[in-house]
């Protein structure tokens, strides 16, 4: 699948619904209902919610060129994408990689 042509809300949902049981995202607000509770999640802009995701999967990030950044997994399956955005870059290769693990 081409993530690159979601949106930053709909990456967000299928992280959230990667990670979490995802009762449901409003698009609106941005929010998800996390094991009842609702809150705002946004590891596409807010580094607070993608560091964890970045850090447990072994993503790295490194900036190419002005404006450019490349995230990428080099143990197994090997994924990059690159972006503006660094943090959605990162959430593109966990999404990769996650569709790596269950084909």
């Amino acid at each position: 699948m081409d993530y690159s042509q979601l949106s930053d809300f709909e990456i967000n949902k299928r992280v959230a619904k990667s990670i979490y049981s995802v009762s449901f995202m409003e698009p609106l607000s941005r929010t998800v209902s996390v094991s009842g509770e609702k809150r705002l999640f946004d590891p596409c802009n807010n580094p607070a919610d993608a560091w964890p995701i970045i850090e447990s999967n072994r993503i790295s990030i490194r900036n190419r060129y002005e404006g450019d950044w490349k995230a990428e997994n080099e143990w197994g399956e090997s994924s990059f994408h690159v972006a503006c955005n660094p943090l959605r870059a990162a959430m593109i290769v966990f999404l990769m990689m996650q569709d790596a693990n269950h084909a």
